[in-house]
């Protein structure tokens, strides 16, 4: 069948959409309400007897070069392959991915985007593969590529209306039918919709879309993610009657104690429609007119309703029934009001405990199925997560129906970033598009369909106007509509780079702690920040290692009313996994420019594995929060916003045996103390109590919180002198020899193997703590004292300009070789990044047992993991991070152990516990590693720490703050003890641990 071509939609600024159905809420009907009863929402789009949805395989051309794609299309003779739809051509063999954050993949010249010709020369100062300056890059072969998509639409009875739903395509969509030209749409995670009941036949009918890779609307998708494009989300057809429901909203007004919620409906012709609203202490009917020209309104007054909130999700069956149709929505009633500086949620102060989620899956990229958004939302209710920020365009909408009924807040963000109009102009002008008003119908109509999908959710607490892009003539133009349809606040970071600084909710990325500690006294110099709610929208950058810190924040987030909360930037690692389980990042696919690893940047690793982060985060987030008060006394903190605190039962414990357990009833946001009977216990021990919290409602263990009440360290004074083993020995280099055990390469480590968080922003924004600084580290030997049961080395160590003296004393005791250091900066300024002692066995060694954090944990987060006895192997004492980087450490460390099942080497805290990392590799041998397969082991690899500086979010924020900083200005001692046991064979480990 031939089709005419139009091949001016996609690079015609005055068009945004032709032919489209007006923006309507997302829900799915059914022919009547017996049909959908038992029906999950998760299963509704798949399982109506109105819908029928259109995934599977289609026909696919791919044509790289536009220049090939016939301007009359006969689909006879093109050559097709067959496709999974929904799907990316970046993860269909068609085209490489490709990972950018602020650039765009074409020159910078809005509204202008390559047609028919090559990319052409591209312009831009900063980004992972350079260094900031002025760069060109001319990319060869790089086009406008198209996808033309084909399958076969079977009709038997031709319906009153049929409507094509795509729920997202990137970056646009041509649709034709039977021949025809239907219309046309950009933006590509808005829903777009089409009538092809003009066109449809009875029988077959050829269905057309033909897909751009760039578009008009690409220059308002400069997203931080994979550039990725095709039919990537679900396609519906609504077989309609002309007696259906077109569209229907419910909203909810509150006024004094009492609700009036208003339904309106608008059909897709004349029907009488019957509407049913139940639920908890209401049960509401009416029946109401409808026709296709205009919704028709019904109110039901003076309701009192138990109000929807993220911690009792409580929901109404709204149900709409024509003689053809039935819909059946979960619905809420909630009132968010800003008083003040305050946000509030049905009159109760909120704190958003929060993520970024992007649409994201390391198999098929932007193509999420029901079963993975399943998973995601349920991964943020186990995590303590409360909040999801839709980063940076609305989601599935199966996502926010999710949200409504498991309990999540929702700040649904308009899909729009311009982030390429900083980095991509020189001067930078960030606000290049979004201070032209010529671009205002662009940007509003992607809040008119963000809007119109999404109306109906209870979730939703702010809308978004969309992520970096400057300001902000045309974001005040969204601001209006909005505020024309919605009572909800608005919300726009980037507006701080503007005169603007905020609408409803202030609200910034990635500052330091303390600035939050100044807006919450008020002494900060921005007023917009102290006269309206503030926010967080991204901080705690979780890009590998990380983020550390986090606590910081939230300390002053509960001290202050008018901090809001935040969310951490982000949720899941973006990534692309291969066949043979290995994953890949930006710059590992040919790209001509790409921003690295930036993208693997999430609490949990591509496949949803939590990250220490995640853990980490998990604990900050926790409901009820337990201290110490001193005797018998804790302190108990609430931080929830809606449950009383007798929702959650703590379990006391010591050495494994609960010794008490109860309920308290503590106000929301409030603590109370409380006094329980301690076990006894011995002073000259360690005595830890580990509260769990248990969530009565759901069973569920939310945070297990461990409490150091008393902890005990062998001390140096008591260890009686000794002559040092047989078998041990210092040479004249100053390394260690003890039997199998000896000094690594380098035995003294001043650095660590950079993590992400000690990495700056894409090389553009110098850190204090310059780990690379340490990696050439030179040693001489200045002095070696030896006398009966003692050895003292000196040695002088040298990184770049900056000094040290260091002296190692081995001094025998009844209880093993006292290692006893002392490093004296003497020259220079730096942050430390570490101060260890580095060992070397065989790979034999490769059992390990310690007593100490019991998984991995820094000084600026450690606090998920309580202190404990653990076995593992040497492979678990590292972290799979798909950039290696520094791992594993296990922080207040009391004792650890290393065997082959007959001898173990053991290594004792003295005076104070000490940071352990066990790895099977060098950490010198890390630093070049990029990926994970390129981790081989060479032996087993201990390495005892008196420090490693704090982890912070240095990637994309401040590094860790003073507490967890080590500075050349004071000297740094530590000690510990190393001896050799031997193990029976079926007890590998003994009583060494």
């Amino acid at each position: 069948m031939k089709y005419v071509l139009n091949t001016e939609n996609y690079h015609n600024f005055d068009m945004i959409q032709d032919n489209t159905l007006p923006s309507r809420s997302y829900f799915i009907p059914f022919s009547r309400k017996e049909r959908m009863e038992g029906i999950e929402t998760r299963e509704k789009r798949y399982r109506s007897d109105k819908v029928e949805v259109l995934n599977g395989e289609w026909d696919f051309c791919f044509i790289r070069d536009p220049k090939e794609l016939p301007a009359v299309l006969d689909t006879d003779d093109l050559a097709f392959d067959r496709v999974q739809v929904p799907s990316c051509w970046q993860f269909t063999g068609y085209a490489k991915p490709f990972y950018l954050n602020t650039r765009y993949q074409f020159p910078f010249r809005p509204p202008v985007i390559p047609t028919t010709e090559k990319a052409g020369r591209i312009f831009f100062t900063t980004g992972a593969d350079v260094k900031p300056g002025l760069h060109w890059i001319t990319p060869e072969d790089e086009y406008n590529s198209v996808g033309v998509y084909r399958r076969f639409i079977h009709i038997t009875d031709k319906p009153g209306k049929a409507i094509i739903s795509f729920l997202g395509v990137a970056s646009c969509i041509d649709l034709y039918l039977n021949g025809s030209y239907v219309g046309y749409s950009e933006g590509s995670h808005n829903t777009c919709e089409f009538d092809l009941i003009p066109f449809l036949t009875e029988g077959a009918n050829e269905l057309v879309c033909v897909v751009h890779r760039w578009c008009t609307g690409t220059y308002l998708e400069c997203q931080d993610m994979f550039r990725n494009n095709g039919i990537f989300r679900d396609v519906l057809l609504f077989l309609c009657d002309e007696t259906d429901i077109f569209d229907f909203s419910f909203t909810p007004y509150y006024t004094q104690g009492r609700y009036r919620a208003e339904i309106r409906v608008q059909g897709i012709g004349s029907a009488s429609c019957r509407i049913s609203l139940k639920g908890p202490g209401i049960e509401k009917e009416a029946t109401l007119a409808i026709s296709g020209e205009e919704s028709g309104a019904v109110s039901f007054e003076g309701l009192e309703p138990v109000e929807w909130n993220a911690e009792y999700p409580v929901l109404y069956e709204l149900l709409l029934e024509t003689e053809s149709c039935a819909v059946s929505t979960k619905v809420g009633f909630r009132r968010v009001s800003i008083e003040g500086n305050l946000f509030k949620l049905n009159g109760h102060l909120l704190k958003l405990k929060g993520v970024n989620h992007h649409d994201t899956t390391p198999d098929a990229g932007y193509t999420m199925t029901a079963a993975e958004i399943v998973r995601d939302a349920e991964l943020c209710k186990e995590y303590n997560i409360n909040t999801i920020r839709t980063s940076h365009y609305p989601p599935d909408p199966l996502l926010l129906e999710l949200a409504d009924e498991l309990g999540l807040y929702i700040i649904d963000e308009a899909d729009i970033e311009t982030h390429g109009a900083q980095t991509m102009t020189f001067p930078p002008d960030f606000s290049r598009i979004s201070k032209d008003r010529k671009w205002a119908s662009h940007y509003v109509k992607r809040a008119e369909q963000m809007f119109e999908r999404d109306k109906n959710h209870p979730s939703i607490i702010m809308w978004s106007l969309g992520n970096e892009s400057g300001g902000y003539a045309c974001q005040d133009e969204m601001a209006a509509f909005l505020k024309s349809r919605s009572g909800l606040p608005i919300h726009y970071e980037g507006a701080v780079h503007s005169k603007k600084i905020a609408y409803d909710v202030a609200s910034q990325m990635y500052p330091p702690s303390e600035d939050l500690h100044r807006i919450g006294e008020g002494t900060h110099k921005q007023r917009a920040f102290l006269d309206r709610p503030y926010f967080l929208c991204e901080y705690a950058h979780a890009m590998g290692l990380g983020p550390g810190s986090a606590e910081n924040y939230w300390k002053e987030i509960y001290a202050y009313d008018n901090l809001l909360g935040g969310c951490v930037w982000e949720m899941n690692d973006h990534a692309v996994r291969h066949g043979d389980g290995s994953y890949t990042y930006g710059g590992d696919h040919g790209e001509y420019m790409h921003d690295g690893n930036f993208c693997v940047d999430g609490l949990f690793f591509p496949d949803r594995t939590p990250s220490s982060g995640a853990k980490h985060i998990r604990f900050v987030y926790r409901p009820i929060r337990v201290s110490y008060c001193g005797q018998n006394r804790f302190e108990v903190f609430n931080t929830t916003a809606f449950s009383d605190g007798s929702r959650y039962l703590l379990r006391f414990s010591a050495d494994g045996a609960i010794f008490h357990e109860e309920a308290y009833s503590v106000p929301p946001l409030s603590k109370t103390v409380i006094s329980i009977p301690l076990p006894e216990h011995d002073s000259e021990t360690d005595f830890f109590i580990d509260t769990e919290t248990v969530d009565t409602l759901t069973g569920r263990t939310a945070s297990v919180e461990q409490l150091i009440l008393n902890e005990c360290f062998r001390k140096a004074g008591e260890l009686k002198r000794a002559a040092l083993p047989k078998d041990f020995a210092v040479d004249e280099q100053g390394r260690v020899s003890f039997g199998v055990l000896n000094s690594a390469q380098e035995d003294t480590l001043l650095y660590r193997a950079a993590t992400d968080n000690d990495a700056p922003l894409l090389g553009m924004i110098p850190q204090a703590l310059n780990v690379q600084q340490f990696y050439h580290t030179e040693e001489k030997i200045t002095g070696i004292d030896r006398e009966d049961g003692r050895i003292e080395v000196r040695k002088e160590l040298a990184c770049g300009k900056l000094r040290f003296e260091e002296t190692t004393a081995y001094i025998g005791t009844e209880e093993g070789v006292l290692v006893r250091c002392t490093l004296h900066p003497v020259r220079g300024r730096a942050l430390l990044p570490r101060y260890a002692k580095a060992f070397r066995l065989e790979e034999a060694y490769d059992l390990v047992s310690y007593y100490g954090r019991s998984s991995e944990s820094y000084a600026d987060m450690k606090e998920h993991a309580p202190v404990a006895h653990v076995e593992c192997r040497v492979s678990d004492m590292v972290e799979p991070y798909i950039r290696p980087q520094e791992s594993g450490n296990r922080a207040d460390t009391r004792l650890a152990a290393l065997s082959d099942g007959r001898k173990a080497y053991i290594f004792e805290a003295v005076e104070n516990a000490f940071e352990l990392g066990i790895k099977p590799y060098s950490d010198r041998e890390l630093i070049p590693m990029r990926h994970r397969e390129d981790a081989v082991r060479s032996g087993t690899y201990a390495a005892v720490s008196m420090f490693q500086a704090g982890i912070g979010s240095g990637s994309c924020g401040p590094i860790a703050g003073a507490p967890y900083q080590y500075p050349m200005t004071r000297d740094y001692h530590f000690s510990f003890l190393i001896r050799k046991e031997s193990v029976h064979a079926d007890d590998v480990f003994g009583e060494t641990v």
